[in-house]
């Protein structure tokens, strides 16, 4: 009995003083929109989603399964201008909380995803920077 309390104790403390969520900062760069959007990935026992926005206003949200251990996540994203669509991203890192990856809006807008400290390569040239052209 002991040795269960002392498993189950850390536990208890993790979800009652942090909900035990994993965050992760998100960049999303959407052809035609001058402004990226800027938001956050949040892992919690519960659910994955995630949710950017950019300075004009226009956000888009979505959800993930937080307990995959893929590389590659496919997540389903909706647009407050209620575009929606699909966005493939490849992980990277020890906890795979950093990735890129590219997505269409059903309109056939397309887009690109940074995460965690892929966000700091957004300048990088490199094939995004090619095909704008």
């Amino acid at each position: 009995m002991k040795k269960h309390l002392k498993l189950l104790l850390p536990a208890l403390c993790c979800l009652l003083v942090t909900g035990c969520a994993v965050r992760t900062g998100i960049l999303v760069e959407v052809e035609g929109l001058e402004n990226p959007l800027f938001g956050e990935a949040v892992a919690t026992l519960a659910s994955g989603d995630f949710s950017a926005a950019a300075i004009n206003g226009f956000s888009c949200y979505g959800t993930y399964d937080q307990y995959t251990k893929s590389a590659m996540l496919r997540v389903s994203v909706e647009c407050n201008d209620k575009r929606k669509g699909q966005v493939i991203v490849m992980r990277t890192g020890q906890a795979l909380q950093n990735g890129s990856g590219e997505g269409v809006l059903n309109d056939g807008t397309r887009f690109r995803v940074l995460i965690g400290d892929m966000i700091h390569y957004r300048g990088a040239q490199g094939f995004w920077d090619k095909i704008k052209k």
